[in-house]
């Protein structure tokens, strides 16, 4: 079994190159992908110099216990979108005081009972929180297989970080911007872009 896939091998070893460089770190939160992207993270040698650690917010449940949400918040859940994807990525940055939090939540496969979200099967939204601003993007892979879209995910997921990371190298200017703790995602300085494969 060949893990990580080549692909992941080559994205996390460039985002642990520039972390590493920068001295900073990255913690993630996550939903649909199920580990996946903490289990890239950590698959290259010296992860524990820049990887925080991450949480698994699988069900609505443990989102009471590990992302700050309340009851109110759960009663008005009403999917996975940019707008949870960047409360994830915000609430963790928070509890863990990283430089660069990352958060996925999406629909990996069909819900026979729900067909509303059955026809959002392949959709995933990301949420970066960063130190001077936060960002989110929709990806949809047009498939409704679980495995591959988990997989799809999670690689998708490390490229918006990289992107984020490469883009602060580049054009350091536009990340100083104000703080971003309470933006949504209609703010300037929370940009969201649709993807698709």
């Amino acid at each position: 079994m060949d893990f990580p896939p080549k692909k992941a091998e080559a994205l996390v070893n460039r985002i642990s190159e520039i972390l590493k460089s920068r001295h900073e770190t990255v913690a993630v939160t996550e939903a649909a992908c199920g580990g996946l992207l903490s289990s890239y993270l950590v698959s290259v040698v010296g992860a524990s110099e820049w990887f925080d650690g991450g949480t698994l917010v699988y069900s609505l449940k443990s989102r009471l216990k590990l992302s700050g949400w309340n009851s109110k918040d759960i009663e008005n859940y009403t999917g996975p979108s940019d707008n949870v994807a960047l409360r994830l990525a915000r609430n963790l940055r928070l509890e863990l005081g990283s430089t660069y939090t990352l958060s996925e939540t999406g629909y990996a496969s069909l819900m026979p009972n729900n067909p509303e979200a059955s026809s959002k099967t392949g959709m995933v939204y990301f949420g970066i929180s960063g130190p001077n601003r936060d960002l989110c993007q929709t990806y949809s892979t047009g498939n409704t297989d679980r495995c591959y879209n988990m997989q799809q995910f999670a690689l998708k997921g490390l490229e918006f970080l990289l992107e984020e990371l490469e883009d602060r190298q580049k054009d350091p200017e536009q990340h100083r911007t104000k703080k971003s703790k309470s933006r949504e995602p209609d703010h300037p300085d929370s940009r969201c872009a649709d993807s698709t494969r």
